[in-house]
């Protein structure tokens, strides 16, 4: 049967009574023009709007997720998306309860210091800066006015590097470190006093740690005793 079948498509004349177009029809061509015309618009780009909605990190995420999924197939295994907003969810919470802890606990500011540490560092940087040709004993004697101990040894530290500078026995430049200062210096004992009250100052400065007036009077008494014999 199904021979016969296939006989009776092969045989000839079966397709005759199929009419057959004499002329070609005419298609208006110009119709899907203007339809294409019409879809063009942003609005019926319905990829790009899918990908607006997304956002941008999530295609990001996305797209390294593809990477990697195909690094390691079994999704089973591996879900890179899942992993990273696990990931930014446990940093959003850390970084909320610092700016509670910053904001409320500590009562600092968030992100910028204060206008009185502002000026402190302003004016600290100031002095090194022109270190040759400030006043530092007016600046020394209105750091003890303030009760500001800390700043003061600071300020004592750099009156003995203005001395030795002014002496010729250092080079003095701004980027120098104390170590450096140091290594210049070729008299031994000198070279031990000025390296034991720059130990002094690094204790005080980076100790983080405020310092009463008692503590001051015997810390300050070293760098006074170094003016007394150098200057």
């Amino acid at each position: 049967m199904a021979e016969e079948k296939a006989d009776d498509f092969l045989a000839e004349g079966y397709y005759d009574h199929v009419p057959l177009f004499t002329e070609i029809p005419d298609v208006d061509t110009t119709i899907f023009d203007r339809l294409s015309t019409a879809y063009q618009g942003e609005e019926f780009d319905y990829e790009h709007v899918r990908e607006q909605r997304i956002g941008f990190f999530k295609k990001v995420f996305d797209r390294i997720g593809r990477w990697l999924g195909g690094l390691f197939p079994d999704g089973n295994y591996f879900k890179f998306s899942d992993l990273v907003y696990k990931i930014l969810a446990s940093l959003a919470l850390v970084v909320l309860v610092w700016i509670i802890y910053r904001t409320i606990v500590s009562r600092q500011r968030l992100l910028s210091p204060d206008e009185e540490e502002r000026a402190e560092a302003d004016e600290i940087k100031f002095v090194e800066r022109n270190l040759m040709d400030v006043d530092l004993p007016s600046y020394i004697a209105q750091a003890e006015k303030d009760q500001d101990f800390v700043k003061a040894i600071r300020y004592l530290n750099l009156l003995n590097i203005q001395l030795l500078a002014r002496k010729g026995w250092i080079d003095w430049k701004h980027a120098k470190s104390h170590v450096e200062l140091i290594a210049e210096l070729t008299d031994e004992t000198l070279k031990k006093e000025f390296a034991g009250t720059v130990h002094i100052f690094n204790r005080v400065w980076y100790g983080n740690t405020a310092i009463d007036a008692a503590q001051y009077g015997a810390f300050s008494s070293y760098f006074v005793n170094f003016q007394s014999k150098w200057a």
